[in-house]
């Protein structure tokens, strides 16, 4: 597998671990390492609201896993772009879709410095595939398109499979997320898909609307969103069947869980006509 990234071991990485992130919280519940004071103060905060959050964030990564399988295997998807990667751990996007088929190409965006710092890390191993990673937020989705690493590890002339796993609840209604996902999505090809993950603001009103209060306490933005508002991200696209359901309900391994609404997560895939 080859490897792009820009200047990770040349620039120099402001880590800011006096701040909490998200990407380092969900390491935190995730149960890795790669997290500091803030992240898990703030961490604990969301789980004292929602005692299952650990389990909402491994939900997050098994969909992850089985979305990608899906798009790699039943689709045909060979290349991808994961926005908010997050901490490298157990599954990453490029293991899964190059376990499925070896030259698969990804490209990781992310905005957390230590992910940057990690670029390296995460996108070793493989010869056959390759990966890319870049520094960006999504919330410039023109500069993630325009980035000449993108254009040199995805063709935009064939479909692409864009994650948006975690990470439209960071942007506030008045940043308009929808049109910011909808930026990306119009840049994308026919037979493109898009797989989402959201917190749902109707699992549990009360606890999702304390959890919000508290990331804003932290200086962090939380947004969930009902299920109406997550199915906006697709637009015109074709929903995939089951269409948006609990996260631990669309296509699971095994047998369908007892209880899908235990994670808090709406969740989808939609291909582009």
């Amino acid at each position: 597998m080859r490897l792009d990234a820009r200047g990770p071991e040349a620039e120099p990485v402001d880590l800011r671990t006096d701040l909490p992130h998200s990407a380092r919280m969900y390491d935190y519940w995730l149960g890795g390492k790669t997290n500091f004071a803030p992240d898990r103060t703030l961490g604990e905060m969301f789980e004292q609201q929602i005692p299952s959050i650990r389990t909402m964030a491994r939900e997050n990564r098994r969909f992850l896993g089985r979305a990608v399988r899906y798009l790699a295997g039943e689709v045909g998807i060979r290349q991808f772009l994961d926005i908010g990667t997050g901490i490298p751990t157990e599954g990453n996007t490029h293991e899964v879709a190059q376990a499925v088929a070896p030259e698969s190409r990804v490209v990781y965006v992310d905005n957390d410095p230590i992910v940057l710092a990690h670029a390296r890390a995460l996108m070793a191993g493989g010869e056959h595939g390759r990966t890319a990673y870049i520094h960006a937020d999504l919330c410039e989705p023109g500069k993630i398109l325009a980035d000449p690493v993108l254009a040199a590890t995805l063709d935009l002339d064939q479909p692409v499979g864009l994650t948006l796993v975690a990470v439209l609840m960071l942007i506030a209604d008045a940043d308009d997320p929808w049109s910011l996902a909808g930026e990306l999505m119009d840049a994308l090809p026919s037979g493109s898909c898009v797989a989402v993950t959201h917190p749902g603001a109707d699992f549990d009103p009360a606890a999702m609307a304390r959890i919000a209060e508290a990331a804003g306490q932290g200086g962090m933005t939380l947004v969930p969103r009902t299920r109406e508002q997550v199915a906006r991200f697709f637009g015109d696209w074709e929903l995939v069947e089951p269409g948006v359901v609990p996260v631990m309900g669309w296509r699971p391994d095994g047998e369908a869980p007892a209880d899908p609404a235990a994670a808090y997560y709406w969740s989808g895939v939609a291909r582009k006509p």
